[in-house]
């Protein structure tokens, strides 16, 4: 009997757990086809969203007629920028004979050297307005138009900056073009081509403010800052030392009469009248004079803070609008 109870134990704990195994794997595969169904409808709301589409206008012809009036506005607005610049664009620019640079650059430095020498501008040696290279050798046959530009754009640029008055012209500087190196310019689908100068001068803050407010005036050449620097020749803040005062002007003595109760002939009826001698003998005592001391006329922290030059590093541009190009009609 004992034989028997161990098979059947066997078979009842067999039969538990394996039921106890399906259970569980029917509870797992409902919790998988659960989380399977939120992945799927996750992917497809990520599907839908990427596939999105902006509902296309029909093709009316109300839209038809839209879309052809913006195209032309368009059209129009830039046009109407492009004449705007119509002043600046450089004409042809046709070669003259090398040899004749030279002697034209001679005549423009003469120009621009005299007027700094008005203002007492101090220049640096060899300054030839950024064309020093062309004093005394002759440019390729191919680059006088444009060297040509340059000059004129430089010569009003620095007839300009004269008559700010700086103190001191320190250096000029004008970038080569790659036509002067044998180089090709590539100037497809550009609106301007670029001449670049950089200038550095001292003077009073003033200089600079007037000379910038300048460069907008010209008729002919469209001057663009692209850099600009500013630095104090001094390094040393002010001190009082550095403040002229000015010193009040001596009192003029009042006259005799200016003052009717000042010690004239004034005595109320009841006093001794003794006429001026007895008025002079009570005069009082003439006052000390009072030591001259300094005025502050408003003018000293702009004398103190104002007095110093500085340095400017300037690099500017000559934009040299090319001809407008043309857009396809349709």
């Amino acid at each position: 009997m004992s034989e028997q109870k161990f098979p059947i134990i066997l078979g009842t704990v067999t039969v538990v757990l394996t039921g106890a195994l399906v259970w569980w794997g029917l509870q797992s595969g409902s919790r998988y086809k659960a989380a399977k169904e939120q992945y799927d409808k996750a992917v497809r709301s990520i599907d839908t969203v990427n596939g999105w589409k902006a509902p296309k206008a029909p093709p009316t012809e109300e839209n038809r007629r839209g879309k052809e009036k913006a195209v032309a506005d368009f059209e129009t607005s830039v046009e109407e920028l492009q004449k705007s610049y119509d002043k600046f664009r450089a004409p042809t620019l046709e070669d003259t004979p090398p040899t004749a640079f030279s002697p034209t650059l001679l005549e423009a430095t003469k120009r621009v050297s005299s007027k700094f020498e008005q203002v007492g501008t101090e220049l640096p040696p060899g300054f030839y307005l950024g064309f020093a290279r062309y004093v005394d050798q002759a440019p390729k046959q191919n680059i006088t138009g444009l060297l040509g530009y340059e000059l004129g754009a430089s010569e009003e640029l620095f007839m300009k900056l004269a008559e700010s008055a700086p103190a001191r012209l320190l250096n000029v500087y004008r970038r080569i073009m790659p036509e002067e190196v044998n180089k090709a310019s590539d100037l497809k689908g550009q609106a301007f081509r670029v001449h670049s100068f950089e200038v550095t001068f001292s003077g009073r803050e003033g200089s600079l403010r007037e000379f910038l407010s300048t460069l907008d005036d010209s008729e002919k050449y469209y001057y663009v800052v692209r850099t600009m620097r500013v630095k104090n020749e001094r390094e040393t803040a002010p001190s009082a030392n550095d403040a002229k005062f000015e010193q009040a002007a001596a009192a003029a003595a009042p006259a005799a009469d200016a003052n009717p109760f000042g010690g004239g002939g004034f005595v109320f009826p009841e006093e001794n009248s003794g006429g001026d001698a007895a008025a002079e003998e009570e005069a009082p005592a003439e006052e000390a004079a009072v030591p001259e001391e300094p005025v502050d006329s408003g003018e000293i922290l702009k004398q103190v803070l104002g007095s110093e030059n500085i340095r400017v590093f300037l690099r500017i541009d000559v934009l040299q609008f090319l001809e407008p190009q043309t857009s396809p009609k349709g």
